[in-house]
């Protein structure tokens, strides 16, 4: 009888163990329940070159004996203006004015895009050993050498004795660039932007900011960045974030500009100093 009884106590427990194991193995054939993932981070890269950047055709009249200058630049302050000449020397060692040009003046996009006659007569033409100068202001605001104004912005050297010549126009000295990389969040509705840059003078500070358009057709300012500063290297690094930003950068429309100047130094009363004259620039996109 001792074994008959331990035979049905031993199957009234494997009765009661699957009673038991059924709800679970019931609750464990339902799929367990998902959250949807986050949103990955959205990384946009841009590329920042040296501004003003653009073209100067220069083009000798032997019978007028007047040189005429047609330019095709970008990235200056809009509406900013600026004295032109042809100087003695070179790009490198810059000497005394030798044909004189009108001023000219950007467009509301930070664009150039006009011909101007020299305002004199040039008997000897386009010669080597000149160069094709702008600077920073207008000629009345220039001063003289070491002053703000008369801070050389894109020159090119003229090398040979011709009628006509294309240059390409560029900073003097060490030209700067860089890069940013914008990266949203949009759980935390976050951009960051981690801006590098190099070529820059040592110890200056830059304003930089977002803008809505091009580098060639400059917008209002979307997004104000924290100031560079350089290194005694001339290497500058640094990072914004930005809050509250409901959209990814878009695949065009948006880019960024490092200026001359500080943050402190480029608006006066809302407007626009010689500061604000862009240094490096980059269309931000996809």
């Amino acid at each position: 009888m001792k074994a008959g009884t331990d035979k049905l106590s031993f199957i009234r427990i494997l009765a009661a163990a699957a009673l038991i194991a059924a709800p679970v193995a019931a609750c464990g054939s339902h799929p367990p329940r998902s959250s949807s993932p986050p949103t990955a981070a959205t990384l946009v890269k841009a590329t920042l070159s040296y501004r003003p950047s653009g073209t100067a055709a220069l083009s000798w009249d032997p019978q007028s004996k007047n040189i005429t200058a047609k330019l095709q630049m970008a990235g200056f302050t809009p509406g900013s203006i600026h004295a032109i000449h042809i100087n003695q020397g070179g790009c490198a060692a810059m000497g005394d004015v030798v044909v004189p040009f009108p001023d000219v003046t950007a467009d509301g996009a930070g664009a150039i895009n006009t011909s101007v006659t020299s305002d004199q007569l040039v008997p000897g033409g386009l010669l080597p050993g000149t160069a094709l100068n702008m600077h920073l202001a207008a000629g009345s605001q220039l001063g003289g050498p070491g002053q703000l104004g008369y801070t050389p912005i894109a020159c090119a050297d003229i090398t040979a004795a011709v009628a006509t010549a294309t240059l390409t126009m560029a900073p003097m000295g060490p030209r700067p660039q860089g890069s940013a990389n914008l990266t949203y969040d949009p759980g935390n509705k976050t951009l960051t932007v981690a801006t590098s840059a190099s070529g820059l003078a040592p110890g200056s500070a830059h304003a930089q900011d977002i803008g809505l358009g091009t580098c060639e057709a400059q917008g209002a300012s979307k997004y104000p960045l924290n100031d560079l500063v350089a290194l005694a290297s001339g290497t500058a690094y640094q990072t914004t974030v930005i809050q509250n930003v409901d959209q990814a950068p878009p695949p065009s429309g948006w880019y960024l500009n490092v200026h001359l100047g500080s943050a402190a130094q480029v608006l006066e009363n809302g407007q626009p100093t010689l500061y604000f004259q862009p240094i490096i620039c980059g269309n931000i996109g996809k």
